[in-house]
């Protein structure tokens, strides 16, 4: 399904104002408590990542293969808790193992300006989506980053 922001505001899901929200407002809304970019790197260990995942409460991050600021070329993958979850408990991941060897594909790209309803339909696919700004990666906008934007906005 091929959500437009005509069908979401008439069926309720946005207020008829939200239809000019970009997905930077999402992230601009977002409580401050993380780093824009919580990422990891190729050369990290699977434990490595989870501590990270763990300590800002993300579910999904990229993987860059250089430190913040990065291009979106950069972003060589990805960590999914899910993908994780299945690898490690299937046996075919330990978490001593380096994540060049195990990330998922990288996250789909939206750009910052785009509409919620862009991110939506990004989001059909994929827990989360990188927000990129100016070329660059600047945050993660997730499922329920959408739903506290939405509902906060009433």
């Amino acid at each position: 399904k091929v959500f437009n922001d005509s069908w979401m505001a008439a069926y309720g899901f946005l207020p008829p104002d939200s239809t000019d929200a970009t997905v930077g407002d999402v992230l601009r809304r977002k409580d401050g408590t993380l780093p824009d970019l919580v990422h990891t790197h190729p050369h990290e260990t699977v434990t490595e990542a989870v501590a990270i995942m763990r300590e800002f409460g993300v579910s999904q991050m990229p993987v860059v293969s250089a430190e913040p600021p990065v291009m979106a070329a950069e972003v060589v993958g990805a960590v999914n808790e899910r993908d994780l979850l299945d690898k490690l408990f299937g046996g075919k991941v330990a978490l001593a193992d380096m994540l060049q060897d195990h990330m998922s594909p990288p996250l789909p790209t939206i750009g910052a300006g785009m509409s919620i309803t862009a991110a939506i339909n990004a989001l059909t696919s994929a827990d989360g989506a990188l927000v990129l700004e100016g070329g660059k990666p600047a945050g993660v906008v997730t499922r329920q980053d959408l739903l506290a934007f939405i509902s906060g906005r009433e």
